[in-house]
């Protein structure tokens, strides 16, 4: 009984010290670009339409090495999103007036991801998570089409791949799917708390090019 007691212990004491062996943690600056598209659903959002515009990104982030490949990557973020809004006006004047915007928020995305090693060299990898963003920017803006109200916080999902090089080195692209609208268009008035008029929501789907740096 002493024998095999002691046999389960000295098996659990190897593979926990292969397991904390399999994981790594890593830690740097990534930085990027944002190019969004705005999209608006809703009554009268055939009027208007959303061009896209570079925004930037950048922030600390860490890397979370798993078993198997798999690992977990987050980053803290400084992050503007703009874009191009143009509203059509089809009555009797028929003319265009063309606005720009700027989102400022501070990102939190939290990735899991799957990496494939060739050699020393390079490890390519796919990831995907959600992505928190707090506006701590205006909460609202006037503009030709209407009042604009941003949402404080925005819930998007992020797909991506990327290589890292050398071990510090990492060059990725990913697409930002937007799950809630960011804002909402209001043509109207308000009589107390009451809004009287025209709502459309407002979705904005980021591709993202990022370069981060790991010490």
């Amino acid at each position: 009984m002493k024998r095999i007691i002691f046999s389960i212990v000295m098996l659990l004491s190897v593979l926990g010290t292969q397991t904390a062996s399999a994981f790594s943690f890593d830690w740097g600056v990534t930085g990027g670009l944002n190019l969004t598209k705005l999209k608006i659903d809703g009554s009268h959002s055939r009027l208007l339409d959303s061009e896209n515009r570079a925004g930037w990104f950048i922030g600390p982030k860490v890397n979370v090495g798993l078993i198997a490949g798999f690992g977990l990557d987050g980053a803290l973020l400084y992050s503007q999103v703009k874009y191009n809004m143009t509203y059509t006006d089809e009555g009797m004047a028929n003319f265009e007036v063309s606005e720009s915007e700027t989102m400022r928020s501070i990102a939190i995305p939290i990735n899991l991801k799957y990496s494939i090693g060739l050699g020393k060299v390079a490890n390519v990898y796919v990831a995907t998570g959600p992505q928190f963003d707090f506006n701590v920017g205006n909460k609202t803006s006037e503009t030709y089409a209407g009042t604009f109200k941003r949402d404080n916080m925005t819930t998007t999902w992020n797909v991506g791949a990327g290589v890292k090089l050398l071990g510090h080195l990492d060059v990725g692209l990913g697409y930002n799917i937007a799950l809630n609208h960011s804002a909402e268009r209001l043509i109207g008035t308000t009589v107390g708390d009451t809004f009287i008029g025209k709502r459309n929501d407002c979705k904005a789907n980021t591709f993202k090019v990022q370069l981060t740096y790991y010490f």
